[in-house]
């Protein structure tokens, strides 16, 4: 591959990891803000639609960003760099693993 082509993605790589580095700042900035009732309250609200989404209705991660949380596209790469993706993808095989009937007695 041509060295510019190499040194351009390399530098499209590092402004897109100082846009998420920032967007992580700000969203440690706002629920710093947030009394630690409010802080209750909101995550509370965030794992009963990721419950409803991931568990109840087995949506795709997409699924669940769009249509239980109401984002739109903008949300994708956000709650990737959060970790969601990944939370989403081990809820949705430990779902299959344990309808398979494959998981503890008591988490049936």
């Amino acid at each position: 591959m041509d060295d510019k082509i190499i040194d351009d993605l390399e530098e499209i790589q590092k402004s897109f990891d100082v846009a998420m580095k920032e967007i992580e700042s700000e969203q440690e900035a706002y629920w710093n803000s947030l009394s630690h009732d409010e802080q209750l309250k909101a995550f509370c609200a965030v794992v009963r639609r990721i419950h409803k989404g991931d568990i109840e209705e087995r949506r795709s991660y997409r699924g669940v960003l769009y249509d239980i949380f109401g984002f739109g596209p903008e949300s994708y790469v956000q709650a990737q760099a959060s970790g969601y993706l990944t939370i989403h993808n081990a809820l949705f095989d430990w779902v299959d693993w344990v309808e398979k009937g494959e998981g503890p007695d008591d988490w049936k």
